[in-house]
């Protein structure tokens, strides 16, 4: 794949868990989606070393985010409005916090 259609990042793999950074608390999880993604390969690996774990590379294509986005979308049109409330006023809090 060319560069201009993929994005590449790196995750940090500790026996069967992925390096996870949750509120400034480093953490692990065992779904390599919710793992931690860099886009640093120096910052991985120096992550890795930490943690005493391995460097996986990634790839995904610019489509499978497209796709990714639409059904994500789709999901949470589907939410309770109450639902898309609350997530939308958490969003703007946060967007406040980072205008301050």
């Amino acid at each position: 794949m060319d560069s201009l259609e993929e994005v590449i990042y790196y995750v940090v793999q500790i026996g069967e868990h992925y390096y996870k950074h949750t509120d400034d608390i480093a953490t692990t999880t065992k779904d390599e989606e919710q793992a931690y993604a860099f886009t640093n390969l120096a910052n991985a690996k120096q992550k890795a070393i930490e943690m005493e774990g391995v460097v996986r590379k990634r790839e995904v294509s610019y489509k499978e985010l497209q796709e990714l986005s639409e059904q994500h979308e789709e999901e949470y049109t589907r939410l309770p409005v109450e639902e898309r409330e609350i997530i939308e006023t958490f969003c703007q809090n946060l967007l406040d916090i980072t205008d301050e």
